[in-house]
């Protein structure tokens, strides 16, 4: 089996033993099988919406800023800026990481307020430690950078965002699988923090973010995905049993010696 921790499973009634992929990212094989999968599902989703009356965006978000500093602008910066208020004074890198997921919620909410958003994204770790988002995003009118900044800051991220318009759905599908892939190793050590509803004292937890998401508009599910797959490794394998068969019976029919009529096993 292509894994480098499989699974041993073993039946409690016959004692029949197989073994699973451990199917989790921390696996090279196995992560580079997921990694397929998400850019396959993310590619899927954003070529049946991109052009299809709907205008692709590339979000990324990002965590507020630790210290005083003047508001961040997209582009040609204004000749003067204002002081932004999205920095956390007193707020810790963990607490902020725990709360982020509620973060994106509240956003979310508010981008499709007054409008239909399809999304997916995921989640990446910057260097500092802190958790910052990338979204492809699929409308029907058009965004800006100020709309979805104003949104962004209220709803608890920084002042610092980056949003593209999407030219290839390719392209964005393997940014999408890239940063899953990168932040599946880091949740052991960002920092993240949960507050003692008993004392109000935070407490260290293990991570326990969702590494990527999608709402249920995307056209094509991780599932649906996974079935695809199995049907064609079935298709392809049935395909090779029948071509050593017709070999093996093309052979036989020749009345060849016995020593030429030996083939190699069919692969596995």
């Amino acid at each position: 089996m292509d894994c480098e921790q499989p699974l041993r499973a073993v039946c409690r009634e016959c004692d029949s033993v197989e073994f699973w992929r451990c199917d989790s990212y921390g696996c090279l094989p196995c992560g580079e099988v997921k990694k397929k999968r998400l850019a396959r599902l993310v590619d899927n989703g954003a070529a049946i919406h991109l052009g299809n009356g709907m205008t692709g965006y590339f979000l990324t978000l990002t965590a507020p800023g630790r210290d005083d500093h003047l508001r961040w602008y997209q582009g040609k910066r204004p000749a003067s800026r204002r002081q932004c208020e999205c920095h956390r004074h007193g707020e810790t890198d963990g607490s902020w990481n725990a709360q982020e997921s509620a973060c994106w919620n509240r956003l979310r909410t508010a981008l499709t307020r007054d409008r239909q958003v399809i999304f997916c994204g995921a989640v990446e770790t910057q260097k500092r430690g802190m958790l910052h988002r990338h979204v492809l995003l699929f409308v029907e009118d058009v965004m800006t950078h100020e709309e979805v900044q104003s949104l962004a800051l209220a709803a608890g991220y920084g002042c610092v965002l980056d949003l593209e318009p999407v030219r290839s759905a390719e392209k964005a599908a393997r940014y999408i699988a890239k940063y899953v892939t990168k932040s599946s190793g880091d949740r052991a050590v960002i920092p993240w923090e949960r507050v003692d509803e008993e004392t109000g004292e935070l407490r260290g937890k293990r991570a326990t973010y969702r590494l990527w998401s999608s709402s249920r508009r995307w056209g094509v599910t991780m599932m649906e995905i996974k079935t695809t797959q199995a049907a064609q490794a079935r298709a392809r394998a049935a395909a090779q049993r029948d071509f050593w068969q017709l070999l093996a019976d093309d052979l036989a029919e020749r009345n060849l010696p016995a020593d030429l009529r030996q083939i190699p096993p069919p692969p596995v």
